[in-house]
Parts: C-alpha cells; structure tokens; sequence
C-alpha cells in the first residue's frame, strides 16, 4: 500500500470539502472522487441507509475494478475497532413504504461494490494514486487493469487470496438477469486502526434507498468497526503506541456541518497543536491538513474553522498519544482466602507510571505463570486475560506477568508466589511421581512448621520435617495400606493474608493410594 507522506498541501483540504456540496456534483475525475467520503458505523444500531440520488449521468468514473461502469457513485469509510473477519450486505430498492426496510413488495435494484485497504487514515491524498483501478494477477506491478479484476460472484476467494495484488479488498456486481441484487463483500483480516474506503454505485439510476449492513456481528472472529468516527473531532481520546519505533501515529479528525439552530458550517481548514508540559498551553505545530502522523507522545489539540486557519472556529478537540512500552511499573498481587483452602483466587494489583494513570491507560492485561514441577521453571498456566483476578488456583508456586494489552514491551512480572498448601493424594508406589506426601510451599515460614500425620483411628504415624523428603506411606518399616489419613499443622500464616504472621493450626486428610 502507498503510504501517505507525512506533509499534505492544503489543496487536498479544499478539494475534500468541496463535497460538502453535495453528491449531485456532475461529472468529476477519478483523481478527486473518493474526496466525497463519509463515516460509516456498522453495529446494529447504526445499519446504513441512504436515498441513492441519481446524479443525472449513467456513468460518473468509468471502469474501476471489477466494475464496468460506476454510475451514482456513493462513498462511505469505516474504521476498525475490534480486530477480525467483517461480512457486510449492501442492497438497493425502491422504498415504497418508506420504513427503511426491504418488503417483500418493493422492487429491488442493482447495487455493486468496491473496497479498497488498508490505510491509516480516511482523507485520501489522490484517488488515482491510492485506490488501484485495476488487478495485477500476474504480480509483477505492470500493466494493472480493471480487466484482470474479477467478480467476487464468479471468484469468491480471488480477493481473500489477494489473488489482485493490489489494494481493492472486494469486489462485485449482480447481473441483470438474478432476481435478487443483494450483495456481499468480506474484509477477511481487519486490525484495529485501519481505514477501509468503500464505493457503492446505484446501477440501476433510479431513485430508491441503499442499505450497508455488517451481517456477522457478534460471532466468533468477528470484527467490529469504531462508531466514534460519527461524531465531529477526533474519533479517539487516548492512544496508545508500543514503543518508539511505531512513530509517527496518523491521527485525523472531522469537523462536518451541524444542522441549527444554530447552525455550524463545516470546517474547511485545519490546525493542529501539541500541549506543552511546561507552560500548560497549546503551541501549534505548523501542520494545518485534518490529519497529522503524530511524532511523540503528547496530549494533541485538533482546531477546525470555516473558512481559513485561524478564523472562524467551528470545533476543536483533543487526544493523548502515549508510548505505553515502559507503562508498567511494577506488579503485585493480593490472595483472598486463607492458607490450605482447597483453592485460592490471586487478584494482580498493577502499578503503572504517572502519565498512563493520569491519560486513562488502563488496558492492561494478565497472565498467570506456574513452576509444576517445582524446580524453578515457570510455564504459562492461565493465558492473558483482561480480568487480574485469578479464581480456582491451586496450592503452588506462580508468578503473574501484566502488559499494557497487545504490547509485549511493557510485560513486567511479579515476584515468585508461594502459596502454602497440601496434596489430597499421593502414591507411593516407586515410579518418582507422588511417591512422598508432604506441605506445598512450607519454605516461606519464619518458624518452621510442624507437621504430625495420624491414622482415621487418631494414632500418630508420624511428625514430619516440612523441609524434609515427606511421608512414604509406612510405619515402622511397614507399608501402610490405601486409606485416607488425617494431619495437623502448625503454621505461621503468610505475610500477604496477615502482616503479623500469627502462628495458626490447620487440620485435614489426605489418600494414599497403592
């Protein structure tokens, strides 16, 4: 994908908000037609539809894609939220009724399509040279046209596969001939931030209402898009980058027309400022385009006007951009119950630098890591989760690693956790696996424990060395059979459940089993 360059002539601002004309703007080059975008939000709430006013012409850009003529055209942009697979439909009738929906009564009409991305951002430089206009199947970057650009109806995987090799992620069009003119088209890996361009073309010029709808909403690998993008300024308050490398972070914002009383025009020019920590104002940045790749971290000021920069402000609004690499400082952790419960639940208690906690960054995330064979090697026992509480954790030695979410960077991990405990079971049988019955984790006691092991009849079998090798299930040199057995400890509790340390008593079972 073309990137685009970080300084933009303030000819693309004009050029973009000459759509605030409106769509019916006659003919217009290839070069200024993505120009005419607007947001689109596909949750269920926020289905699409729009009256798909002919423009008086059957075709406004010519051959794009798969398309053989692109009459009407009608531009729309989403951003992505939530990564994943994104199906959508998009549909064309005659709304008779007026209701916004498709009635078995309503004549439908033809609708196609054409997707394009990623980007990073939805203000297009130059439409010829960021939306392909054709396919390179062979991929040698040469001689793309629109005649190698197949129809997702005849070619279903020729886009997934990226079979193009360019930028068009999707495209289709439904032949005079079929009754139903519904159509699909599938980003098959969005990842948050991205910027997808759609063109949607009222083929049949005549007038009636278009319909965009995300079809796989809430099933499983499903993405989502940022609704935010409706509303004027900046569709995000925080951003978070994983280390100086990802710099510059393109952030944009929009300022659109606000029906009155009273009413606000749409801005037209555009002025970004950075805060500075020292004086606590707003000192400009010198890039006056509605988008700016923002070089560091900073809390950014976003000013549109009407008319010229520094003018007559319409709106302003602000985001903070932080490198969350280093946003973690250090990891606690508290345990809610007792010392030889059956299972405890660990909560992760994370301390985070003072510019994180003051911007709102406070997406982190947990992993809860286990010693099983206690011999020092820590594997992963719970996978990251967004939760820091731990439930159902049995007796052992852990440790927890917290990150800012999606950025390894930051991981910072906890101090070794030793949580005192006991096996219900063990099985001296010889084979090197629970051969000996002893205390988990009886090392972390300031006086050591004390451990007598009893018979069901209540005859002490033996006082155990916690720090020792453990029971081997026999008395006096004798094998003592398959039973259940019963013990009493006397136990320092540990400092993260008692800060005195107070010397307690725990009684409980065990099997042996042979």
């Amino acid at each position: 994908m073309t990137k685009l360059l970080p300084q933009i002539l303030l000819l693309f601002v004009l050029l973009f908000f000459a759509s605030t004309q409106s769509h019916a703007q006659g003919q217009i080059g290839f070069d200024r037609a993505c120009t005419t975008v607007e947001p689109f939000c596909s949750d269920s709430s926020f289905e699409l539809t729009f009256d798909n006013i002919p423009l008086g012409t059957e075709q406004v850009l010519g051959e794009v894609g798969c398309l053989n003529t692109t009459p009407n055209p009608f531009w729309r942009f989403i951003l992505i939220d939530q990564p994943g697979e994104l199906v959508f439909e998009t549909r064309n009738w005659m709304d008779t009724d007026g209701d916004g929906r498709l009635d078995r009564n309503e004549r439908q009409l033809d609708v196609d399509f054409i997707v394009w991305g990623p980007f990073p951002t939805s203000f297009i430089l130059d439409c010829e040279d960021q939306l392909s206009r054709g396919c390179d199947r062979n991929g040698d970057g040469e001689n793309i046209r629109p005649a190698e650009c197949a129809n997702n109806v005849d070619e279903p995987d020729f886009y997934i596969n990226d079979e193009d090799n360019t930028n068009i992620v999707d495209c289709s069009y439904a032949r005079m001939s079929e009754d139903n003119f519904i159509e699909t088209f599938t980003i098959p890996d969005a990842q948050t931030g991205e910027f997808y361009i759609i063109l949607i073309t009222n083929f049949a010029d005549e007038p009636g209402v278009i319909q965009l709808e995300q079809i796989n909403l809430g099933e499983d690998g499903a993405g989502t898009t940022d609704c935010s993008v409706l509303e004027p300024g900046i569709p995000q308050d925080r951003i978070a980058v994983c280390g100086a490398s990802e710099f510059p972070v393109i952030v944009e914002g929009r300022f659109p027309r606000v029906e009155g009383p009273p009413e606000i025009p749409a801005a037209v020019a555009f002025e970004w400022f950075v805060l500075n920590p020292v004086t606590g104002n707003f000192d400009p940045t010198g890039v006056e385009t509605p988008f700016y790749p923002v070089p560091d971290s900073g809390t950014y000021q976003l000013r549109g006007y009407s008319d010229v920069v520094g003018g007559n402000e319409v709106g302003r609004d602000e985001v903070v951009v932080l490198d969350i690499s280093a946003s973690v400082i250090s990891v606690g952790y508290s345990i809610e119950e007792e010392s030889f419960s059956v299972s405890y639940t660990l909560t992760a208690e994370v301390l985070s630098t003072p510019e994180a906690e003051a911007g709102g960054f406070t997406d982190f995330e947990y992993r809860l890591d286990r010693d099983v064979n206690m011999d020092g090697n820590f594997v992963e026992y719970r996978d990251f989760q967004s939760s820091p509480v731990f439930e159902g954790v049995p007796a052992g030695d852990y440790r927890i690693v917290a990150r800012y979410a999606n950025c390894p960077d930051s991981e910072r991990t906890s101090v070794d956790i030793m949580i005192l405990g006991y096996p219900r079971y063990f099985t001296p049988n010889g084979d090197s696996f629970h051969d000996t019955w002893n205390l988990i984790n009886p090392e972390d006691q300031p006086i050591p424990a004390l451990v007598y092991i009893f018979d069901r009849h209540g005859k002490l079998l033996k006082q155990l060395n916690p720090t020792g090798p453990g029971w081997d299930g026999t008395y006096n040199g004798n094998l003592m059979p398959s039973s259940q057995y019963w013990f009493r400890v006397e136990f320092n509790e540990q400092a993260n459940r008692d800060l005195d340390r107070r010397r307690k008593v725990f009684a409980g079972s065990f099997s042996l089993i042979r």
